[in-house]
């Protein structure tokens, strides 16, 4: 790819250079020619810097054209790059946050008595601690020695279930944008992500991998949205904890609400 650029960015001085030249030395030939000569010669002269002028306007425009397609291929190796960056990474969301709190040893917690991970300890963890700012809960980054005890903890979210945590790739800005666009439109259950890559199935079952917004911009366009996505809620980026009251009734919480009914 950087062959590529460097390749493109010198046509595109080569080209400017000569086109610049040529047209100072024709704006040149045709202002000493309107001093010195018959009446008819400007209009000539005028007339053809015209088409000069329209032909280095299209020139200008391929090479934005050819800048713009540049900077698109910067945008995407840099988005790969800082993709792979991430493969060790994931994010847990949901966990309250107490003041003072020890993050591995809370996420070590989660491993063992949520996922059921106990092979799994802080050993394990490379860089581990909260994300953004905020009195909410905020999402926890870990980042793993080894890709193997990511996907550990990968495949065991589902294990998550009931409990208000959840677990999500940390994916990159652009990623981030094409994924949360993506759900709105198909709907959150025919959305996901895997490896940085997002996942969609259409409505005709078909299965698509994807990685920016221009490409989902192509399904956008075949696939309209459809009355049953209109109708579903919206999708939180960003899961939170799930309130108290989603936690199991105790024996005494039960008998609490029966004194209350009879009352």
């Amino acid at each position: 790819m950087d062959a590529k650029l460097a390749l493109n960015l010198e046509e595109l001085e080569s080209l400017f250079t000569t086109k610049m030249a040529a047209y100072e030395a024709k704006l040149a030939s045709a202002t000493a020619g309107s001093s010195s000569s018959a009446a008819s010669t400007p209009v000539a002269s005028l007339t053809s810097l015209s088409q000069e002028f329209s032909d280095f306007k299209s020139f200008v425009m391929q090479a934005l054209s050819k800048f713009k397609t540049q900077l698109e291929l910067l945008s995407k190796g840099f988005d790969r790059h800082e993709t792979i960056m991430r493969r060790k990474v994931l994010l847990i969301h949901g966990v309250p946050e107490a003041k003072d709190e020890k993050v591995p040893d809370v996420v070590s917690q989660v491993f063992h008595d949520s996922l059921k991970l106990n092979e799994l300890s802080r050993e394990n963890i490379h860089v581990c601690h909260r994300l953004g700012s905020g009195k909410r809960s905020r999402p926890i980054l870990v980042r793993f020695f080894t890709t193997e005890h990511r996907q550990l903890v990968w495949d065991a979210k589902k294990s998550l279930k009931g409990t208000g945590y959840t677990i999500s790739e940390f994916l990159t800005r652009m990623r981030h944008q094409t994924f949360v666009a993506a759900r709105k439109h198909f709907g959150m259950s025919n959305c996901w992500s895997s490896e940085g890559k997002i996942l969609i199935i259409t409505p005709d079952k078909s299965r698509h991998k994807l990685e920016s917004m221009d490409e989902l911009q192509k399904l956008l366009s075949k696939y309209p949205l459809s009355n049953d996505v209109l109708a579903q809620p919206a999708v939180p980026t960003s899961p939170q904890p799930a309130p108290l009251s989603s936690e199991p009734a105790t024996p005494v919480n039960k008998l609490q609400r029966r004194l209350k009914r009879r009352n």
